[in-house]
Order: C-alpha cells, then sequence, then structure tokens
C-alpha cells in the first residue's frame, strides 16, 4: 500500500482559523482514504507561511523527506505548504531528488516537473500577496497608535488586567512587587540582588518560575508603570523577517492613559539609580555604548545569543584535568537549570567550549586557515620578533656610543675649566675619577655586547627560551586561528546558538548557518 502525510497549515491562531484547521486536516485524512492510501504521520500547525523560520512541522517534514517513511505528501494547494519562492523551490528540489511525490487534493492531481514555471509563478503572486498584507497591517496599527484610539498593551502585562472593554485596572498583589522593586531599586540596590530577595521571599512571575535580573531591569525601565504608555516602537519588516526597532521619533507616547503603579517621582530616582551604575565604553561619542557595573571583558560578551529562548550567553569556568576549560551558556539555564516537562522556566540549549567555537567560527567564515597556513603565519611573526628584539639590541648599542661620547664631553669640560682656574685641583680628580669610572663601565658594556652577538651569554639564553615559549603558546592555544576568528567578529551583530547548529548574523543582515557542529559541541 502506498504510504502518504499530511501537511496542514493556517496562517494565525485565531479561533476562526484553528476550525479551518481542524476541517482542512479532517478534508486531507478523508482524501488519504479515498484515494487507499496508508497514512503514516500528520504535520499539522498554526503559523505563517511567508517564512519556514520557526515552522517545527514544516521543518520536521522537510527532514523527513531524507527518510524512507512515506512516498507523497498530501496538502490542500501550494500557499498551504508555503508563500515564499526561494523556500518553495528548496522544498521541490528536495523532493524529487529523494523520489517523492506531492498531491494537491483541492486540485485533485499530483505535482509534476512541467508545472515548475506556473507554481513558480504561483509563489511569487503568494509571496506578494503576503507583502501586501503586511504593508496594509502595519499600516493599520500605526494609524491605531498614532490616534491613541485603541492602547496596544498585552493581557499578560504584570500588575495589569485587561478588561473585555480593553482597559486596565490593577492587580494589588502584583502592583505592590513592582512597588517594592522600584523602592529597592531607588534606595541603591542593584536588580541581581534585587531578584535574590525577592527569590528569598518566594515572589514568583505568572508562569511560576522567579524574577531574574534581567526582567527587573526591563520592569524598572517600562514607562507604562508610572501610567505612560509608549507605542510604535517597533515594527514588522517583511522583507528581513525581522522585527526592527523605529527611530524615538517615531514613537507615539501618551501619558496618564492607564492606572499608575508608582508615582513619577520614584519611576524617575529608580531609573537614574540604573543610570549611576553604568559604563562608558568607547572614545567617541556616537560609538560610545553603555554596559552595567559588569561589563562584558570577552569578545563574544553580547554576541552569543540562545537561539531557543532568546536569552544571552555568559562565560564560565571550570577545572579540567591539567587546564582551567572555558564555557558558554545560556543564562536561562544558569538561573533557571535545564528545562524539563514537571517544571516551568528553564533552557534546554547545549552549552559550548570556548576553543571549539573559536575553531567552529574559524570553518564557517568561509576563509578558513589551513595548518599549513597557520604555521606559516606562526613562523613569520616568530621572525619577526627575533629581528625586532635584534633591533632592540643595536639601538641599545648607540645608547652606549651616545653616552661615550657624553662623557668625554664633560671631561673636555673639566679640563677647560680646570686649566681657565675656575676648579680646583681636588675636585678635578674627584671627578674626573668619576668619569673615567663610568667610561670604564661603559665601554665594557658594549664591547661584551659586540663579542656575544649584541647579547651577554645568560641574557641570550633567556631571550632564546622566551622565543621558545612564545611560539609553543602560538601553536597550542591556536593564537593565528583565533586572531582571524577577532577580526571577522567585528562584522558579526550576534550568533544564535541552537542545539544542532550555529546561525551567524553580520552586521549586513547576511546570515551564515554553521551547520556542522555536532562533533563541536557538547
Amino acid at each position: 500500500m502506498t504510504r502518504a502525510v499530511i501537511y496542514c497549515r493556517c496562517s494565525t491562531e485565531e479561533e476562526c482559523q484553528k476550525d479551518a484547521l481542524i476541517r482542512q486536516a479532517a478534508e486531507a485524512r478523508e482524501c488519504v482514504c479515498r484515494l487507499n492510501w496508508s497514512l503514516e504521520d500528520e504535520y499539522i500547525e498554526s503559523r505563517s507561511g511567508t517564512s519556514t523560520r520557526g515552522r517545527e512541522q514544516y521543518q520536521r517534514l522537510f527532514s523527513d523527506l531524507l527518510r524512507d517513511k512515506f512516498e507523497i505528501v498530501v496538502i490542500k494547494s501550494q500557499d498551504r505548504l508555503m508563500r515564499n519562492t526561494k523556500d518553495w523551490y528548496v522544498f521541490v528540489d528536495r523532493l524529487v531528488t529523494c523520489g517523492k511525490r506531492l498531491y494537491l487534493y483541492l486540485e485533485n492531481r499530483f505535482y509534476s516537473a512541467d508545472d515548475s514555471l506556473i507554481t513558480g509563478i504561483k509563489a511569487i503572486l503568494a509571496e506578494e500577496y503576503s507583502r501586501e498584507l503586511s504593508r496594509k497591517i502595519n499600516n493599520a496599527h500605526r494609524n491605531r497608535q498614532k490616534t491613541g484610539s485603541a492602547l496596544m498593551l498585552t493581557s499578560n502585562t504584570y500588575g495589569y488586567r485587561k478588561l473585555p472593554d480593553k482597559s486596565l485596572v490593577l492587580i494589588e498583589e502584583e502592583a505592590q512587587v513592582k512597588r517594592k522593586m522600584y523602592e529597592l531599586c531607588a534606595g541603591g540596590l542593584g536588580s541581581r540582588c534585587i531578584a535574590r530577595i525577592l527569590r528569598e521571599d518566594g515572589v514568583r512571575k505568572r508562569n511560576g518560575s522567579f524574577f531574574t535580573d534581567s526582567d527587573i531591569r526591563r520592569m524598572i525601565r517600562n514607562p507604562v508603570n508610572k501610567g505612560t504608555v509608549v507605542m510604535n516602537r517597533k515594527h514588522y519588516d517583511f522583507d528581513t523577517r525581522q522585527v526592527v526597532k523605529n527611530p524615538q521619533e517615531q514613537f507615539y507616547i501618551y501619558e496618564n492613559r492607564i492606572p499608575a503603579i508608582v508615582s513619577e517621582e520614584l519611576w524617575k530616582a529608580a531609573n537614574e539609580e540604573i543610570d549611576k551604575r553604568k559604563k562608558l565604553v568607547g572614545n567617541q561619542e556616537r560609538t560610545a555604548r553603555c554596559f552595567g557595573v559588569n561589563p562584558g571583558k570577552h569578545v563574544f560578551s553580547g554576541k552569543l545569543v540562545c537561539g531557543l529562548c532568546g536569552a544571552p550567553f555568559y562565560r564560565t569556568t571550570r577545572k579540567g584535568k591539567n587546564h582551567k576549560i572555558h564555557e558558554w551558556k545560556c543564562k536561562t539555564y544558569l538561573e533557571q537549570g535545564r528545562k524539563k516537562e514537571e517544571k516551568p522556566g528553564g533552557c534546554a540549549n547545549i552549552h559550548l567550549e570556548e576553543e571549539k567555537l573559536f575553531l567552529l567560527l574559524e570553518r564557517s567564515g568561509g576563509k578558513e586557515i589551513l595548518l599549513d597556513q597557520e604555521r606559516e603565519i606562526t613562523d613569520s611573526f616568530m621572525q619577526l620578533l627575533k629581528e625586532s628584539l635584534e633591533e632592540n639590541q643595536k639601538k641599545n648599542l648607540e645608547k652606549y656610543e651616545q653616552l661615550e661620547k657624553k662623557i668625554k664631553y664633560q671631561q673636555q669640560l673639566l679640563l677647560d675649566k680646570y686649566l681657565e682656574g675656575l676648579v680646583e685641583e681636588s675636585l678635578y680628580q674627584i671627578k674626573e675619577r668619576e668619569l673615567q669610572n663610568k667610561l670604564k663601565n661603559n665601554t665594557g658594556s658594549r664591547t661584551c655586547r659586540q663579542k656575544n652577538r649584541d647579547f651577554p651569554v645568560e641574557e641570550q639564553e633567556e631571550v632564546e627560551k622566551r622565543l621558545r615559549e612564545t611560539e609553543q603558546f602560538l601553536k597550542e592555544h591556536h593564537v593565528i586561528l583565533k586572531a582571524h576568528v577577532l577580526c571577522e567578529l567585528k562584522m558579526v551583530e550576534k550568533i544564535l546558538i541552537y542545539p544542532d547548529h550555529l546561525k551567524v548574523v553580520k552586521k549586513q543582515g547576511k546570515c551564515i548557518i554553521a551547520a556542522e557542529t555536532f562533533d563541536m559541541l557538547y
């Protein structure tokens, strides 16, 4: 019997769309049954079709195409699978390569290679429809925010409850927790200390997990707590598939529009206290950035981001057999532990060894330094270092020569003063002996260096030892490779960490997928 699977999707998670998704799945099952096929699996989700990102069921289907699990994929229509032209061609390429077939039950036919042009045009039209729809939605949101007709706050805002008429009322128990945060912060306590106090008091968030330091900073910074609503901060860009921050001059600010949890004075005092704890990093006003009391000191600080929960990765250290091992771990994992079904919070992402991370990023950069190249660069560096040391010794010899000229000039000047009767004989003899001793010591040191290739024996051995240690350090710690990665990191905005791969996002918006991570991560 022919094996088949079904894929169903609706664009949103609204109630009417959920009903449509149920009907769509029922139609697909009925189609499989009517054609006497065996239903092996179902892939059903409620996500946008403009991109394959974040669509777990689609990703599972795309991966299962490589397995001998089914022969036919049943869908309602092409736009149910996706509305992105590039993703459509990628899917069809794998489908054909793996010998699978695609059945569109709304048209009652199989997809064939002859349909590639027509389906490509359909994908372009579907993508353009989604782009136009996104433009209209953004415009509608912007107009609502501009007129202030609807305050766009989530129903999960801590301290507030949204009523059916979309008005907000305070939840006094949660409001008391927020007031305590502001009072402690205004009193000079940092967010980590406040988080510890709340944890000791047993105060939890709505999802049952404890407040983190970043949660507290975000709440204290939020002007909603003083009754001010700020809208149009961000918008969704269809082409980049990302939420983009709007410039501050495009914000719509409405004061005293909702019940205030804290007064204007307390809100200002707490935020000024946070500002005092910042450190300015950078010389130029444009490029200077503010960090907290513990700013990131490592090149990866602020760049590694968890792809599962969005939290930053922190650097930790543990003891190995012979040396310390530096690892990067998700902030959520460090605060809440490993994610489990029986408890809320936590993160299930991997940990990264720093040495392996450098090597992996070097491989994914597209300009991998080969072993022979690394050796060649190391040898060139050591040669330059040796020449630099020799140049320093030549400069030292020049200093001896200049000192000798200076002493002889002082001797001649002293003799002239003595002959003119300006210096007594006893004083002349004392000063002359001092200058003779200086000249003798200086001449001896210069001669010793010249005879020993500009190095005294013990100093020459010490320099050679330092050169050997430097060369060994460069090779063992892959310094050349790391230097290459550091140069590449200047153009990197962030690095998203996933359990099976890394995604390097460059500042120009370009993404590089480092997929070969199974042997690099642990």
